[in-house]
Order: structure tokens, then C-alpha cells, then sequence
């Protein structure tokens, strides 16, 4: 190196030095980047809406995943209380006669008084009780005049 260049390198560190600058600390904290607070306040909110996205995907999800796959299957489950057994049964748009044969293989009764034309009503229900209470409320939904019969 030539003592010309090396008086520009000496000039150039002068005009720059400033105390402290050369710390190990300092150094890392300029290499940083700047982070202000409305910064990380953006971060906050960014986070908190993709927690909310991924809970609502998530619950989406598991909804779908439940619901029932078959218009023509029930899901039955079955609570205990102190005077009777409750039954929880769901239909999706099932027609009639596929839902009385429902009611007889869940709740063991027999449902009498059919429409003749059983097969024009369709229900989508989701029910817990008794068969009695179950088909007072399909005739009243309905307009049917069902019973039941032990």
C-alpha cells in the first residue's frame, strides 16, 4: 500500500470514529433492525387474527367432519336420566318411512297412522326425548297425525 492510500484510510476512520462504536454490544445492536413499538403492535394484531383463522378452519373442520355423510343414516346417542332414557337422534332431509323405521329400532315402539303418501315428506331434525314427545313434534312439523303404539 501506498502512504496516500493509507492517509485516506486514516482520514476516512477519523472523519466516522465515534466512541464506543467499535463495542462488541453496540455492534449487535446496530446490526439489529429497528423494531418500534406500532411495528410490534402490527405483529400483535397479525398474530392474533391468524390464531383466530386457524381456530375458525379448525372448527370448520371438525363441524364437517361430524355432520352426517348418508341423508338416510341416524346417529343415535343415548343419555341416562333419573325417570328415562333419553335418546339424541338426528335426521338430514331422510324421508318419512326411513325415519318412523328409525324411530322403531332406536326407541323399540311402533309408529302408526302412516301417510299414504310417506314418501313426499322428507325431515331434517336433530331430537332428544322420548318417542312419544318425537312424534308430536314430526305432526306438528308435518301436519301428520302419527302415534305411537307400544
Amino acid at each position: 500500500m501506498d502512504n496516500r492510500s493509507e492517509m485516506q484510510d486514516i482520514q476516512y476512520i477519523a472523519r466516522h470514529y465515534r466512541k464506543g462504536c467499535f463495542n462488541v454490544n453496540n455492534a449487535w445492536h446496530r446490526l439489529s433492525p429497528a423494531v418500534s413499538a406500532s411495528f410490534r403492535r402490527g405483529y400483535r394484531i397479525a398474530a392474533a387474527i391468524g390464531g383466530l383463522a386457524f381456530l375458525s378452519a379448525a372448527a370448520a373442520v371438525i363441524y364437517h367432519h361430524y355432520q352426517l355423510n348418508d341423508a338416510h343414516e341416524a346417529a343415535v346417542v343415548e343419555t341416562v336420566k333419573p325417570t328415562e332414557v333419553v335418546k339424541v337422534i338426528d335426521f338430514e332431509n331422510t324421508p318419512l318411512l326411513i325415519v318412523v323405521s328409525k324411530i322403531k329400532e332406536v326407541y323399540g315402539v311402533e309408529v302408526v297412522n302412516i301417510p299414504e303418501n310417506a314418501d313426499d315428506y322428507r325431515l331434517s331434525l336433530h331430537y332428544e326425548g322420548n318417542a312419544l314427545d318425537l312424534v308430536s313434534a314430526i305432526n306438528d312439523i308435518l301436519e301428520t297425525q302419527m302415534a305411537v303404539s307400544e
